[in-house]
């Protein structure tokens, strides 16, 4: 009989508990798919080193899912409160008819038992969809992986964690019915009805001003963000400065809408504008400090998932075009000891089936040499190379590099076409600057000024208006910050410091493949070969070095992906939750519209007004913050890559529409039932 009303009771009053099942079933299906990312068959295909930064993405996302359990447990019993408010009478009405407290709590189990159930259904079968689309976008985005054995597949243990988490959460709560249902008096529960709020009123002028100053504070911030960039100094002020334009924002709102009467009198007395307005300001008076804690929620939710995907795909093009070669190999010379040689036909000549693996090759000199770079002390201070005793000199207004690499100019230029580079002409009397990308715009200032280098005491002129900062190879040190690319003749005299051979691999091949060759060749025993010894000192190839760089940007992304929409979930289940119990407070104002002569398609308008301009409120603001965010972020890194923020702003209106349009939808639909309950129909 009591699951018999339980089902009745969930069937009657299903418009509110649609927030509720909302939060419920995104809790639910957010918590599988950042659980079961290891599982899926996308990442089986993966090499060993990629499924490395995927185990440990696992094991970070266990630890922050801890977190996020804690707070959607605390969102689910926030809701939970405000079932319990909508029902007290009910409960009242149960007692007075002779139900004992035990029965009142029997029935709230059985009713949390199925919201739950429905909501655990609806959620795990919506994730274990989305997992599969979240793991071919992870494989295919950062790692490139081969998905031509992908298939659908469940996670159990993933599954498992779910259900466990959750069931802990209806546990709580039902722990948290029960003592409701033993504390509460047959008095209190039969005249519950509206509490009044203490207003909080401030004075229209101190308001206005108040909103004036969050104005000109947030203006400032943008101002000086903008100026500064992400990685200033100046990064915490700016965001406390940000902050306190926020709160102060939503402190003064009430007044600034309480002016509006006299800014814009037509718009204000039109249809039931004024009810409106006065409805949303006397909420926003009350609840200012937690719009503006939603507000910076938002906030960093709109900036990590606009943020995270439009830089994803360009740290990813990034990688790739700064490691230009399938693989290369580094071999430092010792004078006496160790002379150059030619790596390639020495890799030959040791067993390696070279012609199998490799379609293109080209081998590099790396000479050392004294070089003066006249009058080049300022650009070379604004980097503090100078500091640096032994590699820079300062020799009055010049620069003296004891030990500065030196380039070939017909190696080099060989080393641009094995990466499809266009070459570059260095004539006789003439050099070349190789900058480092991260310091080409300081140091590439004193190539761009026409000055001269000297080198062994033989002066050389620009050869062009620019430096280069091309990559001379996939990974290894070979240069340290700069390098001057002389003419052969010049270049030949100097002594050999390395051997660097920058490989081009045959279409097909995996480049584990032939480090795994190498690694095999090399280290088994052979008479004619010492000990250890390899003709090189480094190997790297380009996928391990991508999966170096992208696999810890792509743990953090998914750190904020994940964070970003629980932020994203509690700030909609908060607001709608709010609008909910001040709209179970003000039914009476309804009914009074309708005894005025209100029609009833204006009064559901004014309800769907007031509940979108309390959500949207923190959410204008957010984006706001949001734009000036991703442009600091792409100026940023505009100078290392090309961000477009379109696909991520793309993205990231989609996942608002689903998530806080559809809150804003269940609130709007809950909120109906309740104007209507009290009509008495």
């Amino acid at each position: 009989m009591l699951c018999k009303l339980a089902f009745r009771n969930v069937a009657r009053s299903i418009r509110d508990f649609t927030v509720y099942f909302l939060t419920l079933a995104f809790g639910v299906c957010l918590f599988y798919v950042f659980n079961s990312i290891d599982a899926q068959q996308a990442m089986i295909a993966l090499s060993d080193s990629q499924k490395f930064y995927v185990a440990q993405m696992t094991e970070i996302m266990a630890y922050v899912s801890v977190f996020v359990a804690v707070v959607f447990g605390l969102l689910v019993v926030y809701a939970n409160r405000f079932l319990m408010k909508r029902r007290k009478r009910e409960l009242g009405m149960y007692l007075l008819l002779g139900m004992e407290r035990g029965g009142i709590s029997r029935i709230l189990i059985a009713e949390t038992f199925l919201i739950g159930l429905f909501a655990l259904a609806a959620g795990l079968t919506a994730g274990v969809f989305l997992s599969q689309i979240v793991s071919v976008f992870t494989a295919r985005l950062f790692f490139e992986a081969d998905l031509t054995s992908f298939h659908f597949i469940l996670s159990p243990e993933a599954v498992g964690k779910t259900v466990l988490c959750f069931a802990v959460i209806f546990a709580v709560v039902i722990v948290f019915n029960m003592v409701s249902v033993s504390r509460c008096r047959l008095s209190e529960l039969l005249t519950a009805g509206r509490k009044n709020e203490s207003s909080g009123v401030r004075g229209r002028r101190i308001s206005l001003i108040l909103f004036l100053f969050s104005v000109l504070s947030l203006g400032a911030a943008y101002v000086w963000v903008l100026h500064t960039g992400l990685f200033s100094a100046e990064l915490g002020k700016q965001i406390v400065l940000g902050c306190v334009g926020t709160v102060l924002f939503f402190f003064s709102l009430s007044g600034f809408l309480s002016a509006l009467p006299r800014l814009f009198p037509r718009f204000y007395f039109r249809g039931l504008n004024c009810f409106i307005l006065r409805q949303v300001n006397a909420r926003v008076n009350t609840a200012a400090l937690s719009m503006s804690v939603i507000c910076l929620m938002l906030f960093l939710t709109i900036s990590a998932l606009a943020g995270g995907v439009s830089t994803s795909e360009g740290f990813s093009t990034q990688a790739r075009a700064n490691n230009p070669y399938s693989a290369s190999l580094l071999y430092y010379v010792d004078q006496g000891a160790k002379p150059s040689l030619n790596m390639e036909q020495q890799l030959r000549a040791d067993g390696v089936p070279y012609d199998e693996f490799v379609r293109s090759s080209s081998q590099m000199e790396i000479h050392t040499a004294e070089v003066v770079f006249e009058d080049g002390l300022h650009f070379f201070l604004e980097v503090g190379l100078p500091e640096e005793e032994g590699a820079f000199r300062k020799q009055g207004n010049s620069v003296f590099a004891p030990f500065c690499d030196v380039l070939a100019e017909s190696e080099w230029n060989a080393m641009r076409r094995l990466a499809n580079q266009p070459e570059v002409s260095v004539e006789e009397g003439e050099y070349l600057l190789w900058v480092e990308p991260a310091v080409v715009q300081e140091l590439g200032s004193f190539y761009t000024s026409g000055l001269a280098v000297t080198v062994e005491g033989e002066t050389f002129f620009p050869a062009q208006e620019a430096c280069v900062s091309e990559p001379l190879s996939t990974g290894v040190n070979s240069i340290d910050i700069l390098a001057v690319i002389l003419p052969d003749e010049a270049a030949e005299k100097l002594p050999v410091l390395a051997e660097l051979l920058n490989i081009q691999l045959l279409d097909g091949v995996k480049e584990e493949d032939f480090v795994e060759v190498l690694d095999e060749i090399y280290t088994r025993p052979r008479e004619d070969m010492e000990k250890n010894w390899r003709p090189y000192d480094q190997k790297i190839t380009r996928q391990s070095v991508m999966n170096s760089s992208i696999g810890a940007k792509t743990i953090v992304l998914f750190l904020g992906i994940y964070i970003g929409l629980v932020f994203l979930i509690t700030s909609a289940a908060v607001l709608g939750l709010q609008q909910l119990s001040e709209t179970a407070d003000c039914a009476e104002n309804y009914r009074l519209l309708r005894r005025l002569g209100a029609k009833e398609k204006a009064v559901r308008r004014a309800l769907f007004a007031q509940i979108a301009m309390y959500v949207c409120l923190p959410l204008a603001l957010a984006l706001i913050h949001s734009a000036v965010g991703l442009e600091v972020l792409r100026r940023t890194f505009a100078s290392e890559m090309a961000i477009d923020i379109l696909p991520g702003a793309l993205a990231t209106a989609g996942i608002l529409l689903l998530i806080y349009g559809g809150y804003l939808f269940a609130t709007c639909f809950a909120a109906q039932g309740i104007i209507r309950s009290r009509r008495g129909e």
